[in-house]
Parts: structure tokens; C-alpha cells; sequence
């Protein structure tokens, strides 16, 4: 009685696990759920995708899931032109970040999923965002104030995310102290585990480190090849784009001082990039600041920075998304062992740039847009840096759980004899297969990059743009009478101002070659 007891407790305990975790990501991964929701997005029907992601969202409340699918649904109902829409879903998803952070160190909920994760799978673990989620979250929240007409909640948002872009490297550098911790702590116990159960292989050394991890070629190949994706000249979790949204709120507020120094700083990222070189040394100009040398011949126009201006924000294509991928190593005491982790699938954007065309003083001019930021360089840069201790975790909870597995054998071989041991075989494994599962949870709406321009509004305030394949120039001459808001004509979208208008922010989003968003913002 007491022997069928015992197996019956085993099973019970086995499906409890299954039963508490088969409704998020532990079984199936992040990236394959979110499949049929990224093709409707990508499609263009970004309408429904915001109907879709906001319905699943919702639906999410309460688990680890909800951040990535609230980001997600934000990202959406923005290029569905629902501003107010998409900033409650951010809001939500600042909340929930907020609540990551005043957490206390020790509480149920934290440690319950904590060990969730070292008898599951990282999936178990809530979703806390990535360090570039936090700074082009509020980065997006001021396009959704801009959209509503509400450019005092844009400032607000900038500031926000210039304060979200200081603390970034600390918390993340705090978080990859914490889970080393958790990794020193697990192969403490594990060998604790393997000498109690095991006398005779009491000395075994069952201790992870990623220096032994990394000599494994698919690990070693996901290393090299994040870390020369990575843009160096980024710095630490450096997000150029950030910085250049910075500077343009500085400038809508007339600040020219600190609009320079965001512009040093982007000189120092993207040296070579000729819009950043004319608007430092224009901003220097401003205040009377010095000019680099290697700047001091740059000719630049006479317009101003911060009214009379159009600024132009392309996002391009699609940023990486993380996919399953599979490796086999030898674990100490357990022999070869598949593991399952995230690496990131890279997409080519759809556009090289996009063609400005406006008249000034008789003539037409040809502008085209400029790389502000790679965002395969940006993702992969923090990638590289959660490696180690992301795959030593990995392994090491691995570990955890085959010497889990061998303790419930051993236990039921003893109270069950043959048959409890094969039961109990055949319980492990299955529960090991089902839960060998990567967490490729990430933000999958973002763009692959952002290029920027910006053009003094012209006198007959109308131009026109055209996204482009090549570097040929494309000749198109902007419409005279327009009423004021966008038009389309194939592959061209001209765009015609209020009288009124002194700023202008034109947002577009290229989803494929065949599908463009463009949304105008107007400031008085």
C-alpha cells in the first residue's frame, strides 16, 4: 500500500507542475505563440494586430507573460493611429516594471517562481524586460503623446526615458549579480544533493562554469557571432536612437546646451554619420561652443533646429527575434544532456533609406534619411553581455533537475521495486522533455534600425517621400495645392502642412516593401 502511495505521490507531484505552468511559455516558446500575431502585424492589418495583442494582453494579467504581450499590444495600436490605446498598454507596462523594481528582495511570489525556474525552466521566471526595453518604452509613450496632440506628455516621457537610460547598466549589471549568486547557490546544492545520495561519488565535482560551457561549439558560435553583431562604438547598453530623441526634445524646448551635449555623445557613437556632424557643430555654433577639429570645415545650413522644422523618424523593418536552438553537453554525474536556449534570427529591412522631396527657392532638393541605429547592433551588444550567466544558469538548473530525477528513481526503486523505477523513469523523462523549453520572450515589434532627417518646412509646405531599395536618386516633383494632412500615390506619400504648423514630426513605419505606415505630427 504504502509503495503504490508513494508512486502515486510522484505523479501527482508531476502533473501538479504540468497543470501550473502549461498555460504560459514553459512548454511552448514565446517566440512560437506569438507567431500568428507578428504575421497579422507584419501583414499591415496592424488594426487587428492591436485588437489580437490588447485581447491576449489582457488575458495575461497576473503572469509572467504580461509585460512582453503589453509591449507588444503598445507597439500596435501606436501604428494604428490608437494613441490612447497604446498608452494605457505602455502604461501597464510601466506599471508592471515598477512593480519588479519595489518588490522587496524577499517575498511568496518571488520565491515561488524562483524555484519554479530551478525545477522548470527560465520561462517559469516573469518577464522583467530587456534594458532596451525600458528606454524605447517611454521613447514610444512620447510618439503617443505627439500623436495625441499632448507635447507637454511627450517632454514628460523624454525625460523619463533620459532618466530610464542612466540607471539601465546598473540595474542590468544588478541583475547579472543576482543571478550569479543564484548559480553559486544551485551548484552548492546540487553537490550537497550528489554526496548525500551517492557516497561513493561524494568528491564529484558537479560545479558549472560558462568558461567550460563556451568550449561547446553551438554555444561558442552563439558567442562569436553576437559579439561581433554587437556596435562597440554603442557603449554599454548605449542606444543611439535614445540619445537623438533626446536631443530633439531639448530643442523643441530651445535648450541648445544640452541638445550639444546629446550630440557629442552621438558623434562619439556614429562618428561618421554626416547628420549628426552638421547638428553638433550646428548646436555649437549656437552657443558659442568649440568644434572638434576634424568638424571645423563642415558647412551647414542657417536654418534653425527648433521651429520652421520637419523631423523625420523611419523605422525600418524588423528587429531580431529569439528562436529555439539545441545543444548537447556532458554534465558532471548525468553524462550527455540536450539543452534548450535563445539565439537570435536576424532580418533584412525592406528599405535602404527613404527620399525627401521639397522645393526652396525655385529649386527642387533631394534629402534622404540617415541610420540613427542598428538595432541588431543594439540587441545583440546586450545578448553577448547576458550570455554567460544566461547559459550557465541554464545548465546548471539542468543539472538540478537530473539530479532530481535520479533521487525519485533511486526513491521509487526502493519503496516500488522494478516496476515504481520504470514508472518513475518514464515520469522524469517526460516531465524533462516537456520543460526543455528556451525563453525567447522578447519585444518583436520594434524596427530592425531608425534613420532620421529633417528638412526646413518649405514655403508651399508640402514634400514628398518615397522609400527606397538602392541608392538611386528618384526624381519626384511635390504636389502645389495639398489640403493639409497625407496623400498617397503608389509608392509616394506627400505631405502637405497646416499654416500654423512650426514643428512638424512625421513617423513612418515600414512593415514590408509592400506596406508603409506614415503618421503626422503637428505642433503650433
Amino acid at each position: 500500500m504504502m509503495r503504490i502511495l508513494h508512486i502515486h505521490t510522484i505523479s501527482a507531484f508531476m502533473l501538479g507542475i504540468l497543470i501550473t505552468v502549461a498555460g504560459c511559455s514553459s512548454i511552448i516558446d514565446a517566440h512560437k505563440q506569438k507567431a500568428p500575431f507578428m504575421a497579422l502585424y507584419y501583414s499591415g492589418d496592424v488594426k487587428q494586430a492591436a485588437t489580437d495583442l490588447l485581447e491576449k494582453s489582457e488575458s495575461r494579467e497576473g503572469t509572467g507573460d504580461e509585460l512582453i504581450w503589453c509591449l507588444e499590444a503598445g507597439t500596435s495600436e501606436l501604428d494604428a493611429g490608437e494613441y490612447e490605446k497604446s498608452l494605457k498598454s505602455y502604461a501597464r507596462s510601466e506599471t508592471i516594471l515598477k512593480d519588479f523594481r519595489d518588490r522587496a528582495v524577499i517575498n511568496a511570489r518571488k520565491g515561488s517562481v524562483e524555484v519554479g525556474a530551478a525545477a522548470t525552466n527560465a520561462n517559469a521566471l516573469p518577464y522583467k524586460g530587456m534594458a532596451l526595453d525600458k528606454v524605447m518604452l517611454n521613447a514610444y509613450k512620447a510618439l503617443g503623446y505627439w500623436g495625441s496632440n499632448n507635447p507637454e506628455g511627450a517632454q514628460v516621457e523624454l525625460r523619463r526615458m533620459r532618466d530610464a537610460q542612466k540607471n539601465v547598466l546598473k540595474e542590468f549589471q544588478d541583475e547579472i549579480d543576482k543571478l550569479q549568486k543564484e548559480i553559486d547557490g544551485e551548484n552548492i546544492e546540487n553537490k550537497k544533493n550528489v554526496s548525500k545520495r551517492n557516497k561513493s561519488k561524494s568528491k564529484s565535482n558537479t560545479s558549472i562554469s560558462f568558461e567550460s560551457i563556451v568550449k561547446n561549439p553551438v554555444i561558442k558560435e552563439a558567442y562569436q557571432s553576437s559579439e561581433q553583431k554587437a556596435n562597440k562604438l554603442y557603449g554599454n547598453l548605449g542606444n543611439p536612437f535614445v540619445t537623438y530623441l533626446s536631443a530633439m526634445g531639448y530643442l523643441l524646448e530651445n535648450n541648445y546646451g544640452e541638445a550639444m551635449v546629446d550630440f557629442r555623445n552621438l558623434y562619439k557613437m556614429i562618428p561618421k554619420n554626416r547628420l549628426i556632424q552638421k547638428d553638433y557643430v550646428r548646436c555649437a555654433k549656437e552657443i558659442g561652443d568649440k568644434i572638434p577639429e576634424e568638424l571645423s570645415k563642415i558647412s551647414i545650413p542657417t536654418s534653425p533646429l527648433n521651429t520652421k522644422i520637419v523631423y523625420l523618424l523611419f523605422f525600418n523593418g524588423r528587429a531580431p527575434a529569439l528562436n529555439q536552438r539545441k545543444f548537447q553537453i556532458i554534465l558532471p554525474f548525468v553524462g550527455y544532456t540536450g539543452i534548450a536556449f535563445p539565439q537570435y534570427e536576424y532580418f533584412k529591412p525592406p528599405f535602404s533609406s527613404l527620399q525627401l522631396n521639397f522645393k526652396s527657392n525655385n529649386k527642387f532638393i533631394t534629402e534622404k534619411t540617415e541610420q540613427i541605429v542598428d538595432f541588431d547592433s543594439v540587441m545583440s551588444q546586450e545578448y553577448h553581455m547576458r550570455l554567460p550567466t544566461m547559459i550557465t544558469r541554464l545548465v546548471v538548473s539542468t543539472l538540478t533537475k537530473e539530479i532530481g530525477s535520479y533521487i525519485a528513481v533511486a526513491a521509487a526503486s526502493q519503496a516500488g521495486g522494478t516496476g515504481a523505477q520504470i514508472g518513475a523513469y518514464a515520469l522524469t523523462g517526460l516531465y524533462k522533455w516537456l520543460f526543455n523549453t528556451a525563453d525567447t520572450r522578447c519585444w518583436e515589434t520594434l524596427p530592425q534600425e531608425v534613420e532620421v532627417a529633417h528638412i526646413p518646412i518649405p514655403a508651399n509646405r508640402v514634400f514628398t517621400l518615397t522609400p527606397i531599395t538602392t541608392n538611386k536618386t528618384v526624381k519626384i516633383e511635390a504636389q502645389k495645392s495639398l489640403k493639409p494632412g497625407i496623400s498617397h500615390s503608389g509608392g509616394n506619400c506627400t505631405i502637405q502642412l497646416k499654416k500654423s504648423t512650426k514643428v512638424a514630426i512625421v513617423y513612418i513605419r515600414a512593415l514590408s516593401a509592400d506596406k508603409v505606415i506614415y503618421k503626422l505630427f503637428e505642433m503650433e
